[in-house]
C-alpha cells in the first residue's frame, strides 16, 4: 500500500553537506554489494531506501538495523538466486528491479530535459521509411541506421498531450516457464511459474520453433507526469478552481480520489463509498472556495505565464502539481516515481498498446516494469489453470470429489481469463472500427481478487524461488494439505512462451 509520506528521488541541482554525506554512505554500501539501496528524499531529509523490502531508513543506524533484520535477510536470500545474477534485469522501477543508472530527469515531475522544450525528441516515420524530426528539418545521412529489424513503430501514443508515433527499440527476450505437478503423466497443478531474462542471449532457432512468442509484449518508458495521459499543469487556474478531480482521457483521475466503478454489480460497499464520497466532496468544496479566493485577482493571461506574486497561491500550485504528478501502480499500489522505469502492454498482433481499444485519445496506463511481468505471469497461470481444471491435462476424478470444483468453475466461466489485458482498464488493444470502444469484462471486485492473487504468488516466490541460470522473478503456488493425498506426484518443467521487451527513448 502506498505510504502517506512523500518519499521521492533527490532533486538535482546544488548538493548540500548532508546530501554529500548521504551519497558517500551510499557509495560505500554499493561497494559492499548492496546495489539495491537507493537514496531518496522525504521533504528536506535524505532517506536510504531498500528496494528489496520497500523500506525507508532515515539514518545510518536504522539502515544497519534493517540490513541485519530477518525480513531483509529473507528477501536478500531470494534476490541472490533470482535478481543478483551476472545478467540482471536492465530496469530500475523502484519496487523490484534496481539496475544502477543515473536518473534521466531534471525536475521534481520527472520531465526529461528533451521534453521541456516545445520540440520533442521523437522521430516520425513515413511510408518510405525516411525520418524527420518533429517541428524540425532533420534528415538522416544515407549510412545512418534507422532501426534494427526487431524495432517497432507504435502509432497513436499520447505523450505530453500530443498523439505521436514513437519508435520502440527491441532490448531482449524474457522466457516464461512453469514447474508442473503431474500424476501418472497428467498435469494436476502448477507449482511455480516464472519469467527469466534472456537479454542479449537470444533463444536458439530450435527453441524458437518449440516455444511460441507471446501475443503481447512489454514496452518500457522513463516515467514523467503527463506520459500517456492529459495533463493540467499547463493551465494552473484549472488546478486551483476545479471542485472535483478532472479525469484524464484514459480513465484516471488527477488526484488521489478514485473514480467509482460503474460496472460492479456485486459491490456491497456502496454505503461506505457514499460516505467517503460525501466527506471528500465537502473537503474538496472547501479547498476549492479557498483556491478561488486566492486566484480571483489573477486573470488567465497571468496564470498561464506563471506571473504569480502571491506566495500562498504558489505554494498551493506546487502542492496540486505534486499531487497530479503522482501515479499509483494498480498492480502493487505503490507509487511510480519520476525518472523510474515504467511499462505498458503492447498487442503484437495489432501493433497497438492495449489501452488504445478503450479510448480514442492515445492515452494508456503505466505500471512498474516488474508488476507488468508479474501480471503476465498471473494471466498465464489463470489460462493454464483453466485448461487443467477443464480436463485437458487432468485425469477425471469421482463425482463426489469434483462436484464442488465443477460448480465453482461453471459459476466463474464468464470471468475466465483468455489473454493478457490491461490491469486497470481491461483493454486488449484489438482493432475496433468506428467510434465504439472495447467493453470491460470483469467487475471491480474481481480485479481486486486478481491483484490479491498476484501479491500472494509473489510473496510465496520469495520464500521458495526457482533456481535458474538467468535472473528471474515469478510466483509459487504452495499445495494445500490434502490435495495430493494418496497420489504420487512428479514434477516437470515446461517452457511456455517468449516475451519481447521494448524501450521507448524520449
Amino acid at each position: 500500500m502506498a505510504e502517506s509520506k512523500e518519499i521521492a528521488l533527490p532533486k538535482t541541482g546544488s548538493i548540500s553537506l548532508k546530501e554529500q554525506l548521504a551519497r558517500t554512505t551510499l557509495k560505500n554500501l554499493r561497494l559492499q554489494g548492496h546495489t539495491y539501496i537507493e537514496l531518496r528524499e522525504d521533504g528536506k531529509r535524505f532517506v536510504f531506501f531498500c528496494t528489496l523490502c520497500l523500506a525507508p531508513c532515515y539514518s545510518d543506524t536504522i539502515l544497519l538495523g534493517h540490513l541485519n533484520g530477518n525480513l531483509h535477510k529473507e528477501r536478500l536470500s531470494c534476490a541472490r538466486i533470482t535478481l543478483l545474477g551476472p545478467n540482471p534485469w536492465p530496469f530500475n522501477d523502484g519496487v523490484l528491479f534496481f539496475e544502477d543508472k543515473p536518473p534521466p530527469f531534471s525536475d521534481a515531475l520527472g520531465v526529461p530535459p528533451s521534453l521541456h522544450d516545445d520540440r520533442l525528441a521523437i522521430v516520425q516515420y513515413d511510408e518510405n521509411r525516411t525520418t524527420r524530426a518533429l517541428d524540425g528539418d532533420y534528415q538522416p545521412v544515407d549510412d545512418e541506421p534507422l532501426h534494427s529489424a526487431d524495432d517497432l513503430l507504435i502509432s497513436g501514443v499520447l505523450i505530453k498531450e500530443r498523439t505521436l508515433d514513437v519508435e520502440a527499440r527491441f532490448i531482449g527476450f524474457g522466457r516464461i516457464a512453469a514447474r508442473l505437478l503431474e500424476t501418472k503423466g497428467r498435469s494436476t497443478g502448477i507449482d511455480k511459474l516464472w519469467c527469466e531474462w534472456l537479454g542479449d542471449e537470444a533463444p536458439s532457432e530450435e527453441e524458437k520453433a518449440m516455444v511460441p512468442e507471446h501475443d503481447f509484449a512489454i514496452v518500457t518508458f522513463s516515467y514523467f507526469y503527463n506520459l500517456g495521459r492529459l495533463g493540467l499543469l499547463d493551465h494552473p487556474s484549472r488546478l486551483l478552481t476545479s471542485t472535483h478531480s478532472v479525469e484524464s482521457g484514459n480513465g484516471e483521475d488527477s488526484g488521489r480520489k478514485r473514480k467509482k466503478s460503474f460496472s460492479d454489480p456485486e459491490d456491497t460497499s456502496d454505503s461506505l463509498c457514499n460516505q467517503y464520497d460525501s466527506s471528500e466532496e465537502v473537503s474538496s468544496a472547501r479547498n476549492s472556495n479557498s483556491s478561488r479566493a486566492l486566484i480571483a485577482e489573477y486573470d488567465d493571461h497571468l496564470m498561464n505565464k506563471r506571473v504569480i506574486k502571491n506566495r500562498t497561491v504558489r505554494r498551493e500550485l506546487r502542492k496540486q502539481q505534486r499531487i497530479f504528478s503522482e501515479r499509483i501502480c494498480e498492480v502493487c499500489k505503490q507509487k511510480i516515481l519520476p525518472g523510474k522505469d515504467a511499462a505498458a502492454i503492447l498487442n503484437m498482433k495489432t501493433g497497438n498498446l492495449v489501452c488504445s481499444s478503450r479510448n480514442r485519445l492515445g492515452a494508456f496506463h503505466l505500471f512498474h516494469v516488474s508488476c507488468v511481468v508479474h501480471w503476465f505471469l498471473f494471466c498465464e497461470s489463470e489460462i493454464l489453470g483453466s485448461k487443467i481444471m477443464s480436463g485437458k491435462g487432468k485425469k477425471r476424478c469421482s463425482k463426489q470429489h469434483t462436484t464442488g470444483k465443477l460448480n465453482e468453475l461453471v459459476n466463474d466461466v464468464s470471468w475466465q481469463i483468455f489473454s493478457v489485458f490491461c490491469p486497470e482498464c481491461q483493454g486488449t488493444g484489438i482493432n475496433i472500427e468506428g467510434d465504439e470502444i472495447e467493453r470491460d469484462t470483469f467487475p471491480l471486485s474481481q480485479t481486486w481478487r486478481f491483484q490479491v492473487k498476484v501479491s500472494e504468488g509473489r510473496k510465496a516466490w520469495v520464500k521458495n524461488p526457482e533456481k535458474l541460470k538467468n535472473c528471474s522473478t515469478g510466483f509459487h503456488f504452495p499445495q494445500q494439505d490434502g490435495e495430493s493425498l494418496g497420489q504420487v506426484q512428479e514434477e516437470r518443467v515446461q517452457n511456455m512462451k517468449l516475451v519481447r521487451f521494448y524501450r521507448v527513448e524520449l
